[in-house]
């Protein structure tokens, strides 16, 4: 686990002994006025193994020339934040809906099957 330098610990004096704690939401609009939690934890690479190794990231289109549906798109863990982001940017009326944990997704998502760049 990686050590706090003495300016780290400037911006971060948590509640409790183990590091965690809450802090109020200041900087996105849609979630202003509320607190997050917050904990310290190992590196990228330690935490990884942990989570599960495919996501179902569920979006929601809604125009007046479509009529309202689901997309469900299977990401691999490795891949999710670049997914989200993609999404988030560039998906115009696309917008995420939820995300959750999947252990195996449907052998028609190929993913896992073969290797795209």
């Amino acid at each position: 686990m990686m050590v706090a330098s003495d300016a780290d610990e400037r911006f971060w004096i948590p509640d409790n002994p183990d590091g965690s704690g809450w802090a109020d939401v200041d900087w996105v609009s849609a979630s202003r006025g509320s607190r997050y939690h917050y904990r310290h934890v190992g590196s990228a690479a330690e935490e990884g193994v942990c989570l599960p190794p495919f996501y179902r990231v569920v979006t929601r289109l809604e125009t007046e020339a479509l009529h309202a549906h689901e997309n469900s798109y299977y990401v691999a863990r490795e891949r999710l934040a670049d997914f989200l982001a993609e999404v988030s940017l560039a998906a115009s009326a696309e917008v995420i809906w939820h995300v959750e944990p999947c252990l195996r997704p449907p052998r028609e998502s190929r993913l896992g099957t073969q290797q795209t760049e």
